[in-house]
């Protein structure tokens, strides 16, 4: 807006103001004219008044304009720098409806405040006394908002008394905990939301970096873009001061801000990768690390590449000697005095799965996904915390089914799947190079089917792996996205077209046969009828044939993105990707719903229909539950560990939500 208004204004000074001084110019070469053709001295007073005037109030008009234009493009780009945000409490909970099953914490950052030790990561944040006993906990979803933890820090905002941890979410903006209530500083767009790094300043403003708008700054007052150099940007990491500040970014490598001016280090410059993942700072030199090695700068200038290949996920620097955190490669250290003679002494990695290198005192932390480990002087890396007891093998949850012993099947986004038992207490973990990204797990009478992104794999009913069917065995693609029943086999969704798979063999529909479009996202059936919901819409088909085609040119259908599928009755319910739920009925006709159908997400896969409710999950907006007695939406949000929503299940009067960062378990009777 604000580069339209100063081209606003350019165009108006071109269109209006310049021709009002040529029409002053034509006015003073009339008045040579005149001043040839009479002689008498009161009509050239007359004349010469008279274009003055003219004069006078030309050029006022014009600048009054001008100045207005001026005003308007100043105060335009103002508002474009202003981030609205409000300053919210975190209220103690209520009761919770949701129970979560353990699940790794995934520990993330650590640091010291009040004298306890914090960690923080997916599952919340945990306080610490200084031996490693476990004082509080705060469940994300629960005291917490639901989005998982990044990272944290300390510092004194203006709007606080006393020095407070400062804690960045992954939707949910900035929290500062004073120790005994925290506080949400929230963003009103998402994308200001989008927060990845913080950085108090001495001067009591925070930096905050994000995923979109750049550098932006909080004063306690205001919200706004830091400067239009650091607007923009991917931000990765911040380090420094308000004058002196490195911005580590996703794809542009580091910019350096010194003395109002942005200077920008990527590949061509010497940086080993564009994308930075760490910085640290000592006196006039800075470490900037890349999946593939560590930049040196001094004075603002690069100097040169240490250990080349390594993927430094953390730094940590201490007169001459670097810490490099290489996530599996675990900690390497480098003497950076002996490093620039040519020498590479490196003490053997003892960690893998570092996110985080620090210090308190003259004691090092390393904070692993699982744990804290500790390192005095030349001691070895020593474990804090005791063992936390889990069932779950990972957070990220991505297909749920129960079969009819009652055991929980559950698919992880890249982890393979667990086989929990009735009771919830034993886990048998299956991952392999077939079993890894599960997109669907179907329970049939004679065995579970899982779709996975390598091929379809079935197991017999003990959870035994029985074959893995893929290209090579007919079917259309060796990425099954879903699958279900069919007459006495299974119909397959892929992103080539639909794979019918029986004793007869595999035969396979695509768009030449009449499909809206090859990619399927989702399917259903129901006796001879299939449904397959597509990247263009749905196809409707009979005995293998399809009847009919609908897009968004249909009434009624608000996106042609088709992500999940469910039978209501004798309706359908069809998810989209964009557009909420909407229902096909019977008749093939579709329904808007007042508050299930609107610009949001439904997860691929993520619908469940029981005896009372339909259930929708969805992408960063909660979960949507219909009542089928009431014919009312609403939207569940308190409880879950995450408002990303990615699959469903239903057994025994139970309801199983799995999210991108955890699995919870509701009695449907509590659901509204």
């Amino acid at each position: 807006m604000a580069g339209f208004r100063a081209g606003y204004t350019r165009a108006y000074i071109q269109r209006e103001i310049t021709p009002m001084l040529r029409r002053s110019a034509t006015i003073q070469t009339t008045l040579g004219f005149i001043r040839k053709q009479f002689s008498k001295r009161h009509w050239y007073l007359i004349v010469s008044a008279a274009l003055i005037l003219v004069i006078s109030f030309t050029a006022a008009m014009a600048y009054w304009k001008a100045h207005r234009a001026l005003a308007a493009a100043r105060y335009d780009i103002a508002a474009e720098r202003k981030h609205h945000f409000a300053i919210l409490r975190l209220d103690p909970p209520a009761s919770i409806a949701f129970t979560p099953l353990p699940a790794p914490a995934a520990f993330l950052n650590a640091t010291i405040f009040q004298e306890h030790l914090f960690l923080c990561g997916s599952a919340g944040l945990f306080e610490y006394d200084q031996s490693g006993r476990l004082l509080k906990q705060y469940r994300v979803g629960a005291e917490l908002l639901p989005s998982p933890l990044l990272r944290m820090t300390t510092g004194l905002l203006p709007d606080s008394r006393d020095p407070e941890l400062l804690i960045v979410t992954a939707s949910q903006g900035v929290l500062a905990f004073d120790g005994h209530e925290f506080r949400q500083i929230r963003p009103k767009d998402p994308d200001d939301r989008a927060i990845t790094a913080i950085l108090p300043l001495h001067t009591g403003q925070l930096l905050i970096g994000t995923q979109k708008r750049g550098v932006l700054m909080y004063d306690g007052k205001s919200l706004r873009q830091f400067h239009p150099a650091l607007a923009d940007l991917q931000v990765t990491e911040l380090a420094g001061t308000g004058t002196d500040l490195w911005v580590g970014t996703m794809d542009e490598g580091v910019i350096h801000w010194s003395a109002g001016r942005a200077e920008k280090f990527s590949e061509p410059e010497g940086l080993p990768d564009r994308q930075i993942f760490s910085i640290a700072l000592q006196d006039n030199k800075a470490y900037v690390g890349t999946a593939t090695g560590v930049a040196e700068f001094i004075a603002g200038q690069f100097k040169r590449v240490i250990t080349p290949g390594l993927f430094a996920r953390s730094l940590y620097i201490s007169g001459a000697r670097l810490l490099i955190a290489g996530m599996e490669a675990g900690i390497t250290e480098v003497n950076l005095e002996a490093e620039s003679r040519g020498h590479r002494p490196v003490v053997p990695a003892s960690l893998s799965g570092v996110q985080q290198i620090t210090a308190s005192g003259d004691t090092l932390l390393a904070v692993t996904s699982a744990n804290l480990y500790t390192r005095n002087g030349q001691q070895g890396w020593r474990a804090m915390l005791s063992p936390a007891e889990t069932l779950l093998s990972d957070r990220n949850i991505s297909a749920l089914a129960v079969d009819p012993r009652g055991r929980v099947w559950v698919g992880y986004f890249d982890h393979g799947l667990d086989l929990l038992d009735r009771n919830l207490h034993e886990v048998s973990h299956i991952e392999d190079d077939h079993v890894f990204c599960v997109n669907r797990i179907l329970i049939s009478q004679n065995n579970i089917a899982v779709a996975t992104a390598n091929g379809l794999v079935l197991f017999d009913s003990s959870g035994k792996q029985l074959q893995v069917l893929g290209r090579a065995q007919g079917l259309i693609a060796d990425h099954i996205t879903d699958v279900a029943s069919y007459r006495d086999g299974l119909v397959l969704a892929t992103p080539a077209g639909l794979t019918f798979l029986d004793h007869g063999g595999a035969r396979s529909l695509y768009a030449f046969q009449g499909l809206v479009n090859n990619h399927i996202y989702a399917v259903a059936t129901d006796g001879q009828q299939v449904v397959a919901g597509t990247l263009g819409g749905v196809s409707v088909l009979q005995d293998e044939h399809v009847l009919s085609n609908f897009t968004i040119s249909t009434p009624g259908l608000k996106h042609n993105w088709i992500s999940a599928i469910t039978r209501a009755g004798d309706d359908w319910m069809i998810g989209t990707y964009g557009g909420g739920v909407v229902r096909l009925t019977r008749a093939g006709k579709f329904e808007d719903f007042e508050v299930g159908t609107g610009d949001f997400e439904v997860y691929p896969n993520a619908m469940l229909t029981t005896s009372g409710h339909v259930l929708a999950g969805t992408l960063g907006q909660g979960l949507y539950s219909f009542n089928r007695n009431t014919n009312r939406w609403s939207l569940i949000t308190d409880g879950l560990p995450s408002l990303t929503v990615t699959a469903l299940a239903a057994a025994d009067g139970t309801i199983y939500v799995g999210t991108d960062n955890g699995l919870v378990s509701i009695p449907e009777q509590n659901l509204p």
